[in-house]
Order: C-alpha cells, then sequence, then structure tokens
C-alpha cells in the first residue's frame, strides 16, 4: 500500500510503534526499510524531503497491523 500525501511523519512513526508485527517501507529500488527501528524512522524522516521516493514507495505490513495504518495509506 502506498502512503497518502503531507501526512504527519510523527503520527506515522508512533503508530508504527503500536504494530504487532514488522512494518516495512519497500523503495522502489527494492530497498526495505524497517520502520520499528529508530535509524531506519531516521532515513525515512530524511527520505520525506524527497516526496517522489515516497510517493514510489509501498507499505509492507500484515493485515493486523494494516487497520492501525489506515489513515496514513492509500487503499
Amino acid at each position: 500500500m502506498r502512503l497518502k500525501e503531507r501526512i504527519d511523519l510523527v503520527a506515522l512513526i508512533r503508530k508504527v510503534k503500536e504494530c504487532e508485527g514488522d512494518v516495512f517501507l519497500e523503495t522502489e529500488e527494492g530497498d526495505q526499510l524497517n520502520l520499528k527501528s529508530a535509524l531506519s524512522q531516521y532515513v525515512f524522516v530524511a527520505l520525506a524531503e524527497q516526496q517522489e521516493i515516497l510517493k514510489n514507495s509501498r507499505v509492507v505490513c500484515g493485515p493486523e497491523d494494516r487497520e492501525r495504518l489506515t489513515d496514513f495509506l492509500l487503499h
């Protein structure tokens, strides 16, 4: 699933912390960031300034966590 544009990154990271499983951001190039990792969160925030990268990336998580993140994801 893709991220909505202009989301509150801090709110997303807080919601990711509530997720049961891992939540990954996969870039178009095949890179994966585990958004539960503090280091990956820093990289994610830095990438946010490059909207095109985020626009072409997708979020991968389990079905139980998709509902938690629904406010941030395109359906």
